[in-house]
């Protein structure tokens, strides 16, 4: 499902990666640790197709979706108008409305009034409805409450259920619970 081949990446004279290899089958869950500044994003990112490495090969295989951290939303539309959007976007026919119940969010208050917490709920509602085959979440975990922990948890082994999961993370006992391997990035 997912293959990088010796994968480096440069930022001007700065390597922040160098020669990475690894494979993720179909249902497997990866969780990657390290401290600050040692490259777990922009590995993410090269997963996600979003940069491309200096050095090294990445195979894809399936759709992925990328999370960030803090996801990106229009503060001005609701969570029913991103979702709808979403899947009009990405020509889906999930049941939103579910999506929302399942994660405890209201339907037509503006984002503006979501707290950290409520977006990251958001976002895992979003992949869950895309139902991509390939999760990739830098630190998910982040401004959840123990509820939206268990919340992540549950959409983690759903998500390892239809596909694969790669996450970044601080947090060694979320991956733990949930990553079937652990890869720690050291520092630069």
């Amino acid at each position: 499902m997912l293959r990088l081949e010796a994968v480096s990446k440069r930022f001007g004279r700065d390597w922040v990666l160098r020669d990475v290899s690894l494979s993720l089958g179909r249902g497997e869950v990866l969780a990657l640790l390290g401290p600050n500044g040692s490259g777990k994003t922009t590995l993410l990112r090269l997963m996600a197709g979003l940069l491309k490495p200096t050095r090294g090969r990445v195979v894809r295989e399936g759709r992925a979706l990328f999370l960030a951290n803090p996801p990106a939303f229009h503060r001005h539309l609701t969570a029913k108008e991103h979702l709808l959007y979403d899947l009009a976007f990405h020509g889906g026919r999930g049941d939103w409305r579910g999506a929302l119940a399942r994660y405890g969010l209201p339907e037509d208050l503006p984002l503006a009034a979501f707290s950290s917490g409520m977006k990251k709920r958001l976002a895992l509602a979003r992949l869950e409805l895309l139902s991509p085959d390939l999760w990739l979440l830098d630190e998910p975990e982040t401004a959840l409450d123990q509820e939206g922990r268990e919340l992540l948890l549950r959409a983690l082994d759903g998500a390892r259920a239809r596909g694969g999961v790669v996450f970044a993370t601080h947090d060694r006992a979320l991956a733990e619970a949930a990553a079937d391997r652990v890869l720690w990035l050291g520092a630069a």
